[in-house]
């Protein structure tokens, strides 16, 4: 199985008409692969960056920092447009390595004890979580670039009369 730094180092060719149809799809579909492990990251990352920033709006309007934690967790239960179809319900094996920072940072472990972490440390956390959020976004943003770079090369074969023998392939 290849690692995500391997087909993020690859590089489609500039020019896609020599490609097949069986060709650009396998592309997509790889480059669909590594999106899915990034945006499972990045909504581990997330979820976390919510929990410490519920904890500092709590502490610093004097609340119960209990209770702001159901609106915290349900913060990216839905984003904007429609929903992707999922590939499948467990991320690729190596997408928990892209947590090891997020980990080092703020490991699970801790998450139960937020309240007992001074606001300094409450704040520097989140900047790094935030740090490492703002990573896996930018990644996942050049993914999507080069997906749909992919799939505007297919939609235009389609619309360019593709053969059904191509549309099977």
């Amino acid at each position: 199985m290849i690692q995500p730094e391997e087909l993020l180092a690859e590089q489609e060719p500039e020019d896609l008409s020599p490609l097949s149809m069986a060709e650009l799809r396998a592309i997509r579909e790889r480059l669909q692969e590594v999106e899915f492990g990034y945006s499972y990251a990045r909504r581990v990352v997330q979820g976390r960056l919510d929990l410490v920033l519920g904890m500092l709006h709590s502490s610093e309007d004097g609340g119960d920092p209990i209770s702001g934690l159901p609106e915290a967790m349900a913060g990216h239960l839905k984003g904007p447009g429609l929903p992707r179809p999922t590939k499948g319900l467990l991320p690729p094996d190596w997408a928990d390595d892209l947590l090891e920072d997020l980990n080092r940072t703020l490991p699970p472990e801790e998450l139960g004890n937020l309240a007992a972490i001074d606001t300094p440390a409450l704040v520097e956390t989140a900047e790094r979580i935030s740090a490492i959020e703002k990573d896996l976004s930018r990644t996942r943003s050049q993914l999507h670039t080069r997906i749909e770079r992919i799939q505007g090369e297919l939609i235009a074969r389609y619309r360019g009369g593709a053969g059904v023998e191509d549309l099977l392939s």
